[in-house]
């Protein structure tokens, strides 16, 4: 996989400008997110990854210049898009995330985590990105460095709630052991 050398969030106001004429919300989301949150590049980057509601997706092919970008991945109902644009320094792959009213929900088995989507939604800049707990939720149990850097980045810019939601979210979620999360 391709890496570009990330020294500042160019790639990612690429893809909001793109992103600007959406009717719907959308959010930043893996390692650009946590980026987002410390307030600094903390590592090279292959794609942005945005998050956007599974109900709002249509918002792609009705709100962006058919000219302009080109989603792929559209058939069968996936769960996972690419935007293609001669305008981004990076692809961006959109993941559709549930939502139950004001509420994201994401379920693991028969786990199911809702956050009012106000609590998941942080902004740096403008850009809008999901907040470093629900980032991490992703994160925290994958042995890839680049998730374990993220991991190690995030956790000292955590506030005592969003620790505590993290690890409490983690506990009950299924499959398999976690990695504890330090109280700081």
């Amino acid at each position: 996989m391709d890496t570009t050398a990330n020294t500042d969030f160019a790639a990612v106001s690429a893809v909001c400008a793109l992103l600007s004429r959406l009717t719907v919300p959308y959010w930043i989301a893996g390692g650009w997110a946590i980026d987002l949150a410390v307030g600094r590049v903390t590592r090279d980057h292959a794609d942005v990854d945005v998050m956007l509601l599974e109900r709002d997706k249509h918002a792609l092919w009705d709100d962006l210049p058919e000219e302009e970008v080109q989603v792929t991945g559209r058939g069968r109902e996936p769960r996972r898009l690419t935007l293609h644009s001669e305008n981004l320094l990076l692809p961006a792959e959109v993941f559709l995330a549930e939502a139950d009213g004001t509420f994201w929900v994401h379920r693991r088995g028969t786990y199911r985590v809702k956050r009012p989507l106000g609590d998941i939604t942080c902004h740096r800049g403008g850009i809008p990105f999901l907040a470093p707990e629900v980032v991490l939720l992703f994160k925290a149990r994958s042995k890839t460095d680049k998730d374990q850097h993220d991991v190690e980045t995030a956790l000292p810019v955590l506030d005592a709630g969003q620790r505590s939601w993290l690890q409490e979210t983690l506990k009950r979620l299924p499959q398999g052991r976690t990695a504890a999360v330090p109280r700081r």
